[in-house]
């Protein structure tokens, strides 16, 4: 399955309309680790991007993901502005595409984790998006390395981050605010791997719906 520029678009868009609904959630998650307002900074750069892309007319399924990432990074501010922009650019080092497959999408994220890795010293069990980045990346790249469809991958993307995102239930957080809390800390539920979560989530289901 090939997706045009248009079907990306829209399906990006239905996949941060589902994150953008789930603000008052990250929020609730965010109070047992910062200040209780990731879901109105998520939500803020999801509508950005949405607007963003209800305006643009991308020439590659490339821009469509740089144009995600550009209007989070402005939207949203802070580091997790920076983190999700920096995500979502991963595309801009990728060969220019006019379609979206398995490979393309799993070429994005992987240039994504790896452009995360230079801003970030995070790596899986430190409480942060990329417990829900990193596996989903590995599963989307085996699913491609196998030629499965896009919606199986996309699919097993999404599991792989719902778990990472739930494993960080009990974990210490090792970066930001969260760390000065210490065990208090550790029972609630990373918002960014949430947030990593549900976006892959609504991929899923965006590409199953067309």
């Amino acid at each position: 399955m090939k997706l045009d520029v248009e079907q990306t678009r829209a399906v990006v868009t239905q996949a941060l309309k589902q994150v953008a609904a789930q603000r008052d959630r990250l929020n609730e998650l965010d109070r047992g680790l910062g200040d209780g307002d990731h879901g109105t900074t998520i939500a803020r750069g999801a509508n950005a991007a949405i607007a963003l892309l209800g305006t643009a007319a991308p020439a590659s399924v490339n821009e469509v993901f740089t144009s995600i990432g550009g209007a989070m990074m402005k939207s949203m501010g802070g580091a997790s502005g920076v983190l999700f922009g920096t995500f979502f650019q991963g595309a801009k080092a990728c060969p220019t595409s006019p379609v979206l497959d398995v490979g393309t999408l799993a070429g994005f994220f992987e240039k994504g984790v790896e452009s995360l890795k230079q801003k970030s010293k995070a790596v899986v069990g430190d409480k942060t998006m990329m417990d829900a980045v990193v596996p989903a990346v590995e599963a989307m790249a085996q699913g491609a390395a196998n030629s499965q469809p896009l919606e199986a991958v996309l699919q097993q993307a999404a599991e792989a981050a719902e778990k990472g995102a739930q494993s960080t239930k009990g974990m210490l957080p090792r970066f930001g605010r969260a760390r000065t809390l210490g065990e208090r800390a550790a029972a609630a539920q990373d918002p960014g791997a949430t947030s990593v979560s549900l976006f892959l989530q609504g991929l899923c289901e965006g590409v199953r719906g067309l």
